[in-house]
């Protein structure tokens, strides 16, 4: 028994562990989601903690994060320094980090830029008119862009960047990514050898083994020409370097030190913010997008009450009026369970287009209504209960339907709960049948816009939205496990 146990508990396990595995794969970002650990190592480990922080950051760009490793063993004076710095340096000197990477779908950055134009603008549509755009939602804005390295790059002259310059402003200096010359000379260096970092002169190089290593005191000849062809006209009088010599700062910019140090400080809130980040989103894309809960919920009650109105009327008149053909007709219901659903998917679409039931509840409900299984199981039930009964209510005088309802359906409340159960999880789940027959956004339920946030999401995020829709499903069967026994055992029993 021992070792019958142990193989149950192993089986168990190996149906839990890609469960937790999805739930703790939504706590991580695009940084790790690939690493396939059941608990994220930023959780426990500072070293991955500081990774995903700096990966978050810079937006993943593993080159800008090589080329801030400065001032790493400053003291605490310089960084208290650098960060007042920050707080006073003019916008065109700093960038705002914690922007949205390349493959990703949300950031803290837009995050708090969201949260403060719904402060700004009343409603959406007050914000559309004032910058001309065509945002469905708050979470569909995003920060303008900002491209201070490039030389032909000029902030626009519009109302957007003007709220967005008064937006930033309010950033804290963790926000803050000074525009350094030294960087800005890595990059039209790296474009000048074309990526080829052998190219670069040995005097050029110095000590540097890659282009973000480069140093501005190396430049030799290549600095007239870089200033002349690479360096923006906003930054040819001063550079964020000068500005920072001149408030008082000794050596480099201690941008490791300061982002060490804040990382420390406030390591819990960090970790939380991560944790939560992709589950905050995905609610909010669910809750902002079209009505997909309410349709959910309506579809499902809908096909509940379809399922034990229409199955129970036809196994209760094949239980109680028998005919010839009786069997040859279970026999005909019963082979539709051959079939698999996606072979009736196409003929239903063209039936219903031409009913014109198309994007509506009716065309989600009808053709799933009755079933096979469902009518063959209740037939069975009603078969196995006690004829005195029914004689009984002949003989007080009682209509069909009143034996139906008084008699037949009280009794089979265990079968019932569990055909409205397997009911619900169907229509829960439907998805691909869903998305064929309500092609209209505003009707779509949540596993179609659950679909779509796959086509653009990274796999973080989608593992955090599948999760967030297996709830309801994991709650219904922990809290109804006792229908589900009964409707399964009830039945073979009698």
């Amino acid at each position: 028994m021992a070792i019958v146990y142990a193989v149950l508990c192993l089986g168990a396990l190996t149906t839990v562990y890609p469960f937790i595995l999805m739930v703790t794969t939504g706590f991580k970002s695009a940084h790790d989601q690939d690493d396939n650990r059941l608990i994220p190592a930023y959780w426990s480990d500072s070293a991955a903690l500081s990774e995903k922080y700096l990966a978050d950051k810079y937006s993943q760009d593993a080159a800008m994060i090589r080329s801030t490793r400065l001032g790493g063993n400053a003291e605490a004076t310089e960084v208290d320094r650098y960060e007042k710095f920050l707080m006073q340096l003019p916008p065109q000197y700093w960038a705002a980090g914690f922007r949205m990477p390349p493959n990703g779908v949300n950031a803290r950055l837009n995050d708090r830029y969201q949260a403060w134009l719904k402060t700004k603008f009343k409603t959406i549509d007050d914000l559309n008119r004032a910058y001309t755009d065509e945002n469905v939602s708050f979470q569909n804005t995003t920060p303008p862009t900002e491209q201070f390295e490039r030389k032909a790059w000029a902030e626009a002259n519009d109302a957007k960047y003007r709220d967005w310059v008064e937006f930033k402003s309010t950033l804290s200096a963790e926000f803050r990514v000074p525009v350094r010359e030294e960087r800005i000379y890595q990059i039209w260096a790296q474009k000048k050898f074309q990526g080829q970092f052998k190219a670069v002169p040995a005097a050029v190089a110095g000590r540097a083994t890659a282009f973000e290593q480069l140093e501005l005191a190396n430049a030799g000849n290549l600095m007239v020409e870089f200033q002349r062809d690479g360096l923006p006209p906003r930054y040819a009088s001063k550079t964020a370097e000068a500005l920072w010599r001149e408030f008082g700062g000794q050596g480099p910019m201690p941008i490791a030190a300061f982002e060490a140090r804040y990382l420390a400080q406030h390591a819990p809130e960090t970790k939380r913010e991560f944790m939560a980040r992709n589950y905050v989103w995905v609610l909010n894309y669910i809750l902002v997008n079209g009505s997909s809960l309410v349709n959910t919920a309506i579809y499902c009650l809908l096909a509940i009450a379809a399922a034990l109105i229409v199955n129970p009327l036809a196994a209760y008149a094949l239980s109680r009026y028998p005919i010839r053909q009786s069997g040859k007709i279970l026999i005909f219901l019963l082979a539709t369970m051959a079939f698999p659903a996606e072979v009736a998917m196409i003929p239903s679409f063209l039936l219903l287009r031409d009913l014109g039931l198309l994007n509506t509840f009716w065309a989600l409900v009808l053709p799933g209504a009755a079933s096979g299984y469902t009518i063959f199981l209740l037939k069975g039930f009603f078969d196995s209960l006690p004829q005195e009964l029914f004689e009984a209510g002949s003989l007080d005088g009682a209509k069909e339907i009143t034996m139906m309802t008084k008699i037949a359906l009280p009794l089979s409340r265990p079968v019932l709960g569990y055909i409205a159960l397997l009911t619900f999880m169907a229509a829960y789940g439907s998805f691909i049948y869903a998305f064929l027959i309500v092609q209209d956004r505003r009707m779509w339920t949540l596993t179609v816009w659950l679909y779509q946030l796959q086509l653009e999401a990274p796999k973080a995020v989608i593992m955090a939205g599948l999760t967030l829709a297996a709830i309801p499903t994991l709650m219904v069967f922990l809290l109804a496990q006792k229908v589900i026994l009964k409707g399964i055992v009830l039945p073979g029993e009698r």
